[in-house]
């Protein structure tokens, strides 16, 4: 069994900016692809278990192909993957953020898919249990919701089988009224990972410092906060380490989120200190940035991915 599982959805997605520029058809992407490509770049002992729609395969087989993708956990259960439009009103507005507040997001609307057709397509922790019973997981990334039922059963499944679990916040629950429920689940994870604008609008505050402390008070011992164009913060109970964005070219931040949040799973499982998740976290960012859809050669980029860490690595410890 490999030791890393990006878990959960799968999106089409097709991306735009206000100047007329955009991709060129649509590409794979959606959390738990993005999250898959983050943990990739740094090993192959990494899986992906989501469910698809029949007409992955005109877009994800070259890629698959291409990247020794193992799809034997990628389930077809409808006829449709659920398409994303994207239009972004500037370019460039995210890095380890997620898609920033200054984009729009008109899903699931075409060629028959139903906007009932997400939660149908949503990973299940009784999926997840069914890879992790079989021994020797270390981490399992999800995006998910703070729902009370689904994060009892990820409980007694993490209490049987040992793995650290990687929470990304959905956007849809970051709001006050959640906030008890998200606690609750927070307890579950391990780690935690959100974007500024999730922080400001779930904890009614503004500003860095004031989400950090915030974010502090969770039941976690770290969490990924992604502070979009600007970077991200390491946070632990009692410290946060701010991580300015890794070199690259920017082209599309779509995913830029999750491939971060995916490769700061596999940082910290694999023992990393707070200040080298956060650069790792950053480095998959940079690596997804280069281009629409996801990184295209994951094998391709691993060496330059450690040696860019380590370099990172040595310049901000020693500041």
């Amino acid at each position: 069994m490999a030791e890393y599982i990006a878990a959960g959805n799968v999106m089409i997605d097709s991306v735009s900016f206000a100047d007329g520029s955009g991709s060129d058809g649509e590409h794979i992407g959606g959390p738990a692809t993005f999250a898959y490509t983050g943990i990739k770049i740094w090993t192959d002992s990494v899986i992906q278990c989501s469910k698809l729609g029949a007409d992955y395969e005109e877009i994800f087989a070259p890629w698959v192909e291409k990247n020794g993708v193992d799809t034997s956990f990628l389930k077809v259960v409808c006829d449709h993957c659920n398409h994303s439009y994207i239009t972004y009103e500037t370019k460039g507005g995210a890095m380890a953020g997620a898609a920033p507040s200054n984009s729009q997001n008109e899903s699931f609307l075409r060629r028959g898919t139903r906007w009932e057709d997400f939660g149908f397509m949503k990973t299940s922790p009784e999926d997840i249990g069914a890879l992790t019973e079989k021994g020797g997981v270390k981490g399992v990334y999800l995006a998910q919701n703070c729902d009370r039922v689904f994060w009892e059963k990820i409980r007694r499944i993490k209490e049987r089988d040992g793995f650290c679990m990687m929470w990304e916040l959905e956007g849809s629950v970051a709001f006050p009224e959640f906030r008890e429920n998200i606690y609750r689940a927070a307890e579950v994870a391990d780690i935690f990972s959100l974007n500024i604008q999730e922080a400001q609008r779930l904890f009614e505050v503004e500003g860095d410092e004031a989400c950090i402390a915030e974010l502090q008070k969770l039941p976690v011992s770290f969490t990924l906060f992604r502070v979009g164009g600007r970077g991200l913060y390491s946070v632990t109970p009692d410290a946060a380490y701010y991580l300015p964005p890794a070199p690259c070219t920017v082209v599309d931040p779509t995913g830029c989120g999750n491939t971060s949040t995916g490769a700061a799973l596999y940082a910290y499982a694999e023992g990393k200190d707070p200040l080298m998740v956060g650069i790792m976290a950053n480095v998959g960012s940079a690596m997804n940035i280069n281009q629409y859809g996801a990184i295209p050669d994951m094998l391709g980029v691993r060496e330059q991915c450690y040696a860019m860490a380590e370099e990172l690595y040595k310049k901000y410890k020693n500041n």
